[in-house]
Parts: structure tokens; sequence; C-alpha cells
């Protein structure tokens, strides 16, 4: 393999190896029974459970709820690298078939898990480039939980949606991989001009 080639394969790997930020900060916002959303927020206290609507809800009472980061956002950010929503909720049967599907902003992120029981678990999910690209322009992402989708009659209880972002403050710095690309460039053309 001439040195060209090899020079050409080095800088493709260090240049999938991209720039690293000069910070990333975390933001977390968690919304519970005590967040008061308008009459419509059927989070529920974890200390009493109820198994009775309003908050132990089936199939025909999806819904959904918004963070709102306007008022959140790092000084300094300058785009957000991640962003990852953690849903508590109790009585959630999936090992028993029971398909709680998520969505953020209508991208479906995946669905609540739980190992059957009447307990409370708590299901991680990580948000799509696109929601968190609406998330970084709006300030505001939308979480909506179609419960049961199959229609099986399983049913569950919210506790609290806690969203954490995690914002890239300050402007990207090429990293040590960067600069000896750049380094591999510059020698490459020395051979192309001595050839």
């Amino acid at each position: 393999m001439s040195v060209t080639r090899v020079l050409v394969v080095l800088a493709g790997v260090l240049l999938l190896s991209g720039v690293v930020y000069g910070d990333i900060e975390l933001v977390s916002q968690e919304l519970d029974y005590l967040s008061d959303t308008g009459g419509s927020n059927w989070f529920h206290d974890p200390a009493v459970i109820t198994d009775h609507s309003p908050y132990y809800r089936g199939a025909w009472e999806d819904w959904d709820w918004t963070h709102d980061f306007t008022s959140l956002v790092p000084e300094g950010a300058t785009g957000i690298d991640w962003a990852q929503i953690g849903i508590s909720a109790w009585d959630v049967d999936s090992d028993e078939g029971q398909i709680d599907i998520v969505y953020a902003n209508g991208d479906e992120l995946g669905v609540l898990s739980g190992t059957g029981g009447r307990y409370w678990g708590t299901t991680y999910l990580t948000l799509t480039p696109d929601a968190v690209d609406d998330l970084w322009q709006d300030g505001e992402v939308t979480i909506f939980l179609d419960i049961d989708s199959d229609n099986t009659g399983h049913r569950l209880t919210l506790n609290r949606s806690t969203l954490t972002v995690a914002y890239v403050v300050g402007e990207p710095i090429p990293e040590p991989a960067t600069i000896a690309l750049l380094g591999l460039g510059g020698l490459a053309m020395l051979r192309r001009r001595r050839a």
C-alpha cells in the first residue's frame, strides 16, 4: 500500500473522531403531582396508590404533557448534545404484553418497561435528533403517552416525568485527532510537492 493511501485511510479515521466541546451542562426538569398544568395534570403522588380514574389510566385515556425549557437554557449555550426522558409509572406489565408507547413531538421513542406487579418503576428513553432540534429551536418538547396501545385492558398510573438535557456551552474545540488530521494533510501536500 502506498504512503498516500495510508495517509488517506488514516485521515479518514481521524476525521470521524470529530471535535469535542468546551463544556456540557446538564439541566433537568421534573414534572410531578405538584406541577399544575391547567387542570389536566394526572401525575399522582407515589405515597398514595390510586387504582381508579383519573390516575389509573387505560387505552382510552392517553395524554400528553410539555416540558418547557425556555427559561432553563444555560448562558452561553450553543446547542444540545442529547436529551433523555425518564418516566416513572406504576403497574406497567410489559412482560405480560402491555405496550405503552412514548412519543416526543410526534417521534416514537420506545415503550415503558416493567416486569409486572404493582410497583413504581422508571423507564429512560433518549430523544430523537429531530425532537432535540425542536427543543433547541422552540425551548419545549411535548411528551405523548399512548397507554395500552394494543387495547388489551392494561392500565397504569404515572408519578413523574423528568427531562434531562445536555447543553453544549461554548464553541467546539478541535480535539487532538482533528489537529493530527491537519498535520497529515500538510504531510501529504509536502509529499506531492516533492514528487
